[in-house]
């Protein structure tokens, strides 16, 4: 019941998010100059800075848990006595958690965090390629990359919640999540010019991930509430 309401704050958080951005880039006047290169540097970098820090958590989820994670060895020994199954691909080793999981060669990957580091190295790569090339785009064409990243994210927070999923639509889905909240904060930042604004989208885009990470840990546990097996790894 707690989990449910807080998927539900969570979710309220997310949409107030996105009218706030929205709600920005149409009340503030449309720029009209030329970025300059050392803003273009400061909103492109603190997004690179934040896909690695991304693709480190998807790879190796557990260093940031032990600096944030305070609890206490009897609480720890507690928990180990009801885990039963071993993790692969950071999910159980469970057949109902064999559609969130992709093998290659050998291993065992997690598809939702593959989808996402291959979307961080992607923006990463556009991260660059936006810095260093100097253009004059059509600034009013940005409104429609908000758009369509702010649509992309809401579908991937579906794709999420259905009952039933494919690995690869999953990672495909987290792939295209990285590259909407890419395509959010350089729209943003163009149509207003102000790199602010651009910091402001960098600092939404890690609630909405947090979102995404909360709705497929409430997915998780329906999962294991409808299994008759007593292993509750959530």
């Amino acid at each position: 019941m707690k989990q449910n309401k807080n998927i539900f704050y969570y979710i309220i958080l997310s949409i107030a998010a996105a009218v706030l951005l929205l709600i920005l880039i149409f009340l503030n006047p449309l720029n009209t100059t030329t970025i300059e290169i050392y803003d273009k540097l400061f909103v492109g970098g603190a997004f690179i800075i934040s896909c690695i820090f991304g693709i480190s958590l998807a790879l190796y989820p557990r260093w940031f848990r032990r600096l944030t994670k305070h609890t206490t060895p009897r609480s720890n020994s507690k928990k180990s006595k009801k885990i039963t199954r071993k993790y692969k691909g950071h999910h159980p080793d469970c057949g109902n958690f064999q559609s969130h999981t992709i093998g290659i060669k050998n291993k065992t990957l997690c598809a939702g965090c593959l989808g996402l580091s291959i979307g961080a190295i992607i923006s990463i790569i556009l991260a660059i390629i936006y810095i260093v090339t100097i253009g004059n785009e059509s600034i009013s064409g940005f409104y429609y990359v908000v758009f369509i990243g702010l649509i992309a994210i809401g579908l991937t927070y579906a794709e999420i919640m259905l009952p039933l999923r494919h690995a690869i639509v999953h990672a495909i889905s987290n792939i295209f999540l990285v590259l909407s909240l890419f395509l959010i904060t350089i729209g943003i930042f163009e149509i207003t010019g102000n790199k602010i604004y651009g910091t402001i989208s960098i600092i939404i885009s890690f609630l909405w991930l947090d979102t995404r990470i909360q709705l497929s840990n409430w997915k998780h546990t329906r999962i294991c509430e409808h299994c008759n097996e007593t292993c509750k790894m959530y």
